[in-house]
This record gives C-alpha cells, sequence and structure tokens, in this order.
C-alpha cells in the first residue's frame, strides 16, 4: 500500500498533476516516516514546484534514514550543482565514492564540475580515465566532446560526440552537444538539423530556444 502511494505520486508527477502528488507522497510519508524512496520521490517534486529548500530537506531526511544511498546522494549533488552550489555538489559526490569507489556516474560529475570551475586539464584526465575503463558509455564521451568544444579542440570533440551517437543513436543529449559543437565551428545549417533531431528524440524545444536563434 506505502509503495503503491508513492508510485501512484510519481505517475501524478509525470501527469503533471502536482497537488495530487504531494498528497500521494504524503500519505506514504504519514504512513510510515522510515521509507526513504518517498522522501526522495517528494523531493523530486518539490524541485519541480520550485521549492528548492524543501527538496534539499527531503534529500537530507532520506540521506539521514539511509546515508549510503548512492542514488540520494547522486540526485542532492546534482540539485546542488543546479542551484550553482558546486563545492556542496563535490562533498556528496565525494562521499559517494567511498562508498562505492567504482560508480562512474559520481567520477564523471566530479570531472563535470572540474570542468565548469574551469580545470580543463585536471578534467580532461579525469574523462580519459574513466573512458579507459568504461569505454561503452555514451555520457562519457558525450562529456569529454563538450569539455574538447570549450577548449576548440573542434576534431576530438566531433569524434568522441560520434562516438557516443555510435554507441546510443537515440542520445538527445549527445545530438545537442553535437550541434553546439558545430554551431561553434560556424556550420550552422549542420547544427540545426541535430538540434530538430533532438527535439525529434523528445528534448524539450525551449530548451534550445536560444542556440536555435543561430540557424539559418
Amino acid at each position: 500500500m506505502l509503495f503503491r502511494s508513492s508510485n501512484l505520486g510519481t505517475f501524478q508527477r509525470r501527469q503533471n498533476k502536482i497537488d495530487e502528488a504531494f498528497k500521494s507522497y504524503d500519505r506514504a510519508i504519514k504512513n510510515d516516516p522510515n521509507l526513504v524512496i518517498s522522501y526522495t520521490n517528494r523531493a523530486t517534486l518539490f524541485e519541480k514546484a520550485g521549492n528548492i529548500e524543501k527538496s534539499l530537506e527531503d534529500y537530507g531526511i532520506a540521506l539521514q534514514l539511509d546515508p549510503n544511498n548512492e542514488a540520494v546522494l547522486i540526485n542532492r549533488s546534482m540539485l546542488f550543482e543546479r542551484t550553482g552550489k558546486r563545492d556542496l555538489a563535490t562533498k556528496d559526490l565525494e562521499q559517494l565514492l567511498k562508498i562505492n569507489p567504482k560508480n562512474h556516474k559520481a567520477k564523471s560529475n566530479l570531472a563535470n564540475i572540474k570542468k565548469r570551475n574551469g580545470k580543463f586539464e585536471e578534467a580532461l584526465l579525469d574523462f580519459n580515465e574513466l573512458i579507459s575503463e568504461y569505454p561503452n558509455e555514451a555520457i562519457l564521451y558525450n562529456n569529454r566532446a563538450d569539455l574538447f568544444n570549450l577548449i576548440n579542440r573542434f576534431d576530438d570533440a566531433l569524434n568522441d560526440i560520434e562516438k557516443a551517437l555510435e554507441i546510443d543513436p537515440g542520445y538527445q543529449i549527445g545530438h545537442v552537444t553535437k550541434g553546439e559543437i558545430l554551431l561553434k565551428m560556424g556550420k550552422k545549417k549542420e547544427a540545426c538539423q541535430e538540434f530538430e533531431t533532438a527535439i525529434g528524440l523528445g528534448f524539450k524545444k525551449e530548451k534550445l530556444a536560444e542556440l536555435m536563434k543561430e540557424c539559418p
């Protein structure tokens, strides 16, 4: 019954029935205040509703209940990063890697934070190591391609993004990244074709509004 309430809330959230989803999650938490998944699901809903403080509060409760929950640490670190709290994001990811040193998503996210902080050489070393360990992960090639694009190594960027899309042809972000690379190279028509492909695969058009202003 408890999982059913939480799952119902998730279904309602995906249907954009925010108030109903909150009621389902609240009911699940009231019936069992120790059910971690209910807090993590409600945290996601709070973020969707724009209440970052309450989202972080729920993630905090979830981690009090289960300090070694890798999914919660990843999700909270991503929220920290999205809200500009990179130091706290780094702390969560480092904690996660103490729990599971092989979590490549945590390693990749740490490399991304270094990239966004302008530590390009350190980030590149991290991505190189990750790709040698996990050669079939499209996201790693995508992230390294984005780094190469930032430092104007366009041939390397294109090689990596082509590899990412070879691994996963339906990878929405991969098509966006390829479009960004082509756009920076001045190939606007080809870039916009990639953006259209991403939209066709389900990427939200409004997120590409600024980039698509460059389309001929």
